[in-house]
């Protein structure tokens, strides 16, 4: 267990996203940085993440690019502009319209320009000829965090809201949070109305409060519900 900042590996470093929050780079994530870095000396003109939500997937596609689709929203009628060459296309797996997708990823390819894809999952595709183009796609996939990212994630996503940390309460929410991105970011969120609404500074009772609430099967149950129901383009 970590019992200070101090001891955080060095292994972890940030990079700085243009007009973003600095990126967190560690094992978990670094064949997807690798592949952002390489751009555009790719093998491939397309590529894939994928990643539990939270993990990092639109702030390295961010990089990548600053033009995004959300495939939950494409239909045969979209029309990629001229002037873009490199594209994102978010939740592939969650696509509602196959055919639309087959039409833009042979538009992409046949202009010759960059496309990166990501998802919760490996995306399965009905429709034989998408399914084919998708299987020739290069892919990795953000692993699960471990307990030192999710220290230097916590204290990134606290710092961003311009909240204190300190080791104890940091050594105490890592000894009862599981290995999950989404759940860290649950927890601040939690935690940050919580401070606002009462008053109070980011101390062991409150962080119980809201680890009990975020961790409650009933509330991940509702929050899961939620998810389905809205078409969120960025998941981080």
């Amino acid at each position: 267990m970590i019992k200070s900042f101090e001891q955080l590996p060095l292994l972890l470093s940030y990079r700085r996203a243009f007009g973003r929050d600095d990126l967190i780079v560690a094992p978990c994530n670094e064949e997807a940085v690798r592949w952002i870095d390489r751009y555009p000396n790719w093998p491939y003109f397309a590529f894939l993440i994928c990643g539990e939500p939270g993990s990092g997937k639109t702030h390295l596609a961010s990089i990548f690019s600053n033009y995004h689709i959300d495939a939950r929203l494409l239909d045969e009628y979209f029309i990629l502009p001229d002037y873009v060459h490199k594209v994102v296309i978010e939740n592939v797996d969650k696509l509602r319209n196959e055919r639309a997708l087959f039409h833009l990823f042979n538009q992409i390819k046949d202009q010759g320009k960059f496309l990166l894809m990501t998802a919760t999952n490996v995306p399965e595709f009905q429709l034989r000829d998408l399914a084919t183009r998708m299987h020739t796609v290069p892919r990795t996939m953000i692993l699960m965090p471990d307990v030192d990212v999710l220290a230097m994630l916590l204290i990134k996503l606290f710092g961003d809201k311009h909240l204190h940390l300190q080791p104890n309460v940091l050594e105490y929410i890592l000894k009862r949070l599981p290995t999950s991105f989404s759940l860290v970011q649950r927890v601040v969120e939690k935690a940050d109305t919580l401070s606002l609404g009462q008053g109070r500074a980011i101390t062991i009772p409150l962080m119980k409060e809201a680890l009990d609430d975020v961790l409650s099967f009933k509330h991940l149950a509702k929050d899961e519900d939620a998810d389905e129901g809205q078409l969120k383009l960025f998941d981080f």
